[in-house]
């Protein structure tokens, strides 16, 4: 995801295209998945900075939007369980252009996060179906989920499963010789 990179390579890296060029050029990674998946990040990141560009027409704009502010702070709170605190402190930073990339490259991130990230990492609503199999929540001393927790793990994998558009083919032999 690019969190794993320390500050001394230059990382924590939000934006996946960093996180790419990192492990092409430090790694030496470079693989046909890495480079779809940077065209795709790219796509989104152009998507969200188009997208800002309609309803901000400065980065001071963007940076000085209260409700951007709060949904970040938030993210930053959340994120910090999964990373502590590698993610910049947005109050500190006086450079709204500095701002409006970081809120760029986030929302891109969450885009491909739960789109091409999801279709990546498999598809879990086959283990779903049966909530005494996998459930979201189990009550302590309970051999199965809850009818609650059946129903809205349900209505989640409704709404998240649809398979993605493939990026590569089906036809992977290449990979392998």
């Amino acid at each position: 995801s690019g969190m794993e990179v320390p500050p001394s390579e230059g990382g924590p890296f939000l934006n996946r295209s960093k996180y790419y060029e990192y492990l092409k050029n430090k790694q030496g990674i470079d693989t046909e998945y890495t480079r779809q998946a940077d065209m795709l990040y790219k796509i989104f990141r152009k998507f969200v900075l188009d997208y800002m560009d309609c309803y901000y027409p400065t980065a001071a704009d963007v940076a000085a939007d209260k409700e951007l502010q709060a949904m970040f702070v938030q993210f930053l709170h959340q994120s910090e369980m999964a990373v502590g605190k590698m993610l910049p402190d947005l109050r500190t930073i006086k450079d709204p252009n500095i701002i409006k990339e970081f809120y760029a490259d986030a929302m891109a991130s969450f885009m491909w996060d739960v789109s091409a990230g999801h279709e990546q990492t498999g598809n879990v609503s086959p283990y779903v179906q049966d909530a005494s199999f996998c459930a979201f929540k189990w009550a302590p001393g309970a051999l199965v989920g809850s009818k609650d927790t059946a129903l809205l793990q349900a209505l989640l994998m409704s709404l998240t499963c649809q398979s993605m558009p493939m990026l590569m083919g089906t036809d992977w032999t290449y990979l392998f010789p």
